[in-house]
């Protein structure tokens, strides 16, 4: 029953976090126009890699072993102090660095980088893997709807033309900021602070526990580099105008995508410590069922985002933006691949212990992605950079199923198989109902209503049984 709460908690919040753009975006691309989005899109990019290094693989280590140890309170916060003091460290370093790149590189715009930073202060006080770790999703969803509701209210308050950019990319930081530092209220009541002091960090163990975190970095930093990467290589090669089209096509895209990994986020503490506990037969059944159900998912959603795209652009985006539509469509393929690559890369091969096999995976798409990456934007702009991102997520996921080799099987599976056909099934009349119609909101949400009502129909007729047993192996 915990994993279903847990799922309904963090499916909650991404659903939340889905509506926040879905009510600002349209608001911010009139305001601050292509050009100005685009501008704070490639900073952004810039900073997160950043921020990725400062966490190195902190969060999914830390989940990892928090969620083995979470039975042991001595062990659980020795394990605690060692890896928080591992990211106090990490986050220092690249901060200053951080610095030192505005001060030197950056000439336009120094200031809205410096506001940017405030991501990096954030990462000093993200505590997540430690509630992740123990299956406490419910504290991490809360101190994010606070802030990202109240930014959310600036942004309409204070957002009024382009020349308010800098001040956007303030709102955005500072509410990311604002909700790891709430997150210290809920730990203050987790940790025995007098056995924590007492802990002594000796330099071997520590050091070797460094050399652990960034194992789990690599994979972590393929797969959001290379993310980054495309919008920072646009911006080199094409115009911001190009990155706000491959940016905003990528800000839909994962919408459907938040809902599948949310599933995935909650598995993965669950999983290892299945693994740590129980065994391989119960974490096999734990595995094969999250996989059907997040392919099940991901089936009717890239069906659906490909019918729906060119009407929901021209009215969601607004004029001048008609570009995203080819983009959005093209970036719609990866969501297939990903599921497939997170699902067997996390839920398997890095809850195992396995992330060696998950980094060469990964090294391989990343490596290609962007030697293709830097040919492609040259001519191509953003619809050939979507190309080579689609082209990387397959490859990805071709080495992850080699190395998984064992487990594969699962994808043979009935349930996997049929919904291909019932996604078949419900794109044919949603794309009919909008293939002529541009810029009608009403048309789009006929679509997703039709789209939910047909295959939630026939999942409940022909699937209905499977989905049940299914749900009944999460509650046991």
């Amino acid at each position: 029953m915990k994993v279903l709460r847990n799922f309904a908690y963090t499916s909650g919040y991404q659903i939340f976090s889905i509506l926040v753009p879905i009510i600002t975006t349209p608001y911010i691309s009139r305001q601050l126009g292509p050009s100005g989005m685009g501008i704070n899109a490639f900073s952004l990019s810039l900073v997160q890699v950043f921020v990725l290094f400062a966490y190195l693989g902190t969060q999914k280590y830390g989940n990892n072993i928090i969620s083995k140890n979470r039975d042991n309170n001595p062990v659980l916060i020795k394990n605690f102090k060692s890896i928080y003091f591992n990211q106090l460290l990490t986050t220092t370093l690249v901060l200053l660095l951080y610095i030192l790149y505005v001060l030197i590189f950056i000439n336009k715009y120094q200031n809205l980088y410096f506001i940017q930073g405030l991501y990096l202060i954030s990462v000093y006080f993200d505590v997540s893997w430690f509630f992740q770790g123990k299956e406490d999703f419910k504290t991490t969803v809360v101190r994010g709807l606070g802030s990202k509701l109240l930014g959310m209210v600036l942004i309409f308050i204070l957002i009024k033309g382009p020349k308010d950019v800098v001040l956007y990319g303030l709102i955005l930081a500072a509410s990311s900021l604002m909700a790891n530092i709430v997150m210290w209220l809920y730990l203050w009541r987790e940790i025995d602070w007098r056995q924590f002091f007492k802990v002594r960090i000796k330099l071997n163990p520590f050091l070797k526990q460094l050399k652990n975190i960034f194992i789990y970095f690599i994979p972590v930093a393929f797969l959001q580099i290379t993310t980054q990467m495309y919008q920072l290589i646009l911006g080199w090669h094409a115009s911001n105008t190009e990155v706000a089209y491959y940016a905003n096509a990528s800000k839909i895209i994962i919408i459907p995508l938040y809902i599948i990994t949310s599933f995935i986020t909650v598995m993965f503490p669950r999983i290892s410590y299945e693994w740590a506990n129980k065994g391989k037969r119960r974490v096999t059944d734990l595995l094969n069922h999250s996989i059907e159900l997040t392919i099940s998912l991901s089936m009717p959603l890239t069906f659906g985002m490909i019918a729906v795209s060119p009407n929901f652009v021209d009215w969601f985006f607004g004029p001048g933006f008609s570009a995203i539509s080819p983009v959005m469509v093209i970036l719609s393929l990866r969501i297939i691949p990903a599921t497939l690559n997170e699902a067997f890369g996390y839920l398997y091969l890095m809850a195992d212990g396995q992330a060696s096999l998950y980094s060469k995976a990964l090294s391989l798409g990343g490596i290609v992605s962007l030697i293709l990456n830097f040919i492609v934007t040259l001519s191509g702009g953003a619809e050939a950079t979507a190309w080579v991102s689609v082209v990387s997520e397959i490859l990805i996921m071709m080495a992850i199923l080699f190395f998984s080799h064992s487990v594969i099987k699962v994808l043979l599976n009935g349930l996997i198989l049929r919904s291909i056909l019932y996604s078949v099934i419900m794109f044919l009349p949603i794309y009919c109902i909008g293939r002529d119609v541009r810029g009608n909101i009403s048309v789009t949400i006929i679509q997703v209503i039709l789209a939910v009502i047909i295959y939630g129909t026939l999942i409940f007729i022909f699937e209905r049984s499977r989905i049940h047993k299914i749900l009944r192996s999460f509650t046991s």
